[in-house]
């Protein structure tokens, strides 16, 4: 079978699906990962090649916590469309969290330039019936010779019944076969996280993550492999 890599921009070849999952779980009092490529949490305005996805899976938390480990599958079934999924389990609480996403574009990808996509999902806590977060959520990407510029702009609809509003800003910068990046996203009535954090393509279609950030004086961490096909 022939590999379809994603193509969010010169600076990315992940998928990501939206990182508004970290978002929406940190609604849920776990943090799930956004759909968007680890490590970044930020999603790009990008999916994979038709027939084309990737398998990932990571461990994140608080420094000196037991963390979550999460497994995330996307695949690509047709041009400019992207779906995915994620089971997350709370290490320390037992707690396990299910989530499906899709994204479209709206523009096709840039080697240079600027594009749109959309993404809508949702996480919900498993024998938790009531306990679902909604997200919806508006992506820009803009691919430049130095890197590429992600922002997000989303809604998440919270268990309670409410909507609160979500943003994200990261950037990006390849450095051979290791690609570097800094973000910040938050939502309403939440701290804001800061984070920083690195991927290593060591081989076709594999990759070695990892990422490190604050919010509110905690230190978050997070290591990760992907396997893309």
């Amino acid at each position: 079978m022939h590999s379809h890599p994603r193509r969010p921009g010169p600076a990315r070849t992940l998928p990501r699906q939206a990182r508004w999952w970290s978002t929406a779980a940190a609604a849920l009092a776990i943090a799930l990962p956004a759909e968007a490529g680890r490590p970044l949490s930020v999603d790009d305005a990008g999916v994979a090649e038709p027939t084309g996805g990737q398998l990932e899976t990571w461990w994140e938390g608080a420094r000196g916590a037991k963390g979550t480990a999460y497994l995330a599958p996307a695949y690509s079934p047709w041009q400019g469309v992207e779906l995915g999924g994620v089971l997350a389990r709370d290490l320390g609480g037992h707690a396990t969290l299910q989530g499906l996403q899709a994204k479209w574009l709206w523009s096709p990808s840039q080697e240079q330039g600027c594009n749109a996509a959309s993404s809508i999902g949702a996480v919900r806590t498993r024998h938790a019936p009531g306990r679902t977060t909604l997200g919806l959520n508006l992506i820009g990407t803009c691919a430049t010779p130095w890197g590429a510029l992600h922002a997000n702009l989303g809604a998440l609809r919270m268990p309670e019944r409410h909507w609160a509003p979500a943003w994200g800003f990261a950037v990006e910068r390849a450095l051979g076969p290791v690609t570097v990046h800094a973000e910040a996203f938050g939502q309403r009535g939440s701290a804001p996280t800061f984070q920083t954090g690195a991927r290593w393509e060591w081989a076709p279609q594999w990759q070695l993550d990892g990422s490190i950030g604050r919010q509110q004086g905690h230190t978050l961490l997070s290591a990760g492999i992907r396997r893309g096909f």
